[in-house]
């Protein structure tokens, strides 16, 4: 399911660019310092204007995928609030977490690898493709990994 969303839009808007995306969604970044311990969020507003807040202490790596899970969260969650997750954080927060990670690896990893990856291991792959390796786990856990 979380993989013809993610072709869908790929193909439908021709970028796997998450900023990109946004922007043909209509979905608004907001870059603020978010401290420490907040790398991002989604929010719909009460009149109905979606935004993704960036916390713009991080690096341009990591706000990518940053944007991307938050995007997932977009796109799979619309209708769930901060509130909610804030509320439900120990029952809901794994399994919306990882779908939103899992759209992330769907949107930046390609989806077979070539032969110059062969020998790569999964932190050499997430440093190659600078992703948190969880992503690189989801995205080639079932698949053949090279052609």
């Amino acid at each position: 399911m979380i993989k013809t969303i993610v072709t869908r839009l790929i193909k439908t808007y021709r970028t796997d660019n998450p900023f990109e995306l946004c922007d043909f969604l209509s979905i608004k970044i907001m870059k603020s310092n978010l401290g420490n311990e907040i790398k991002g969020f989604f929010q719909r507003t009460a009149n109905g204007y979606n935004i993704i807040h960036l916390n713009s202490r991080l690096d341009n790596n990591e706000i990518k995928y940053i944007c991307a899970h938050e995007l997932g969260h977009a796109v799979l969650h619309p209708d769930l609030s901060i509130r909610f997750f804030m509320i439900n954080k120990l029952q809901v927060k794994t399994k919306y977490e990882v779908q939103a990670d899992k759209f992330a690896a769907e949107l930046l990893l390609p989806n077979r690898l070539d032969c110059d990856y062969k020998n790569m291991n999964i932190y050499q792959l997430s440093s190659c493709f600078r992703v948190p390796k969880e992503l690189v786990k989801y995205k080639y856990r079932r698949v053949s990994l090279y052609e």
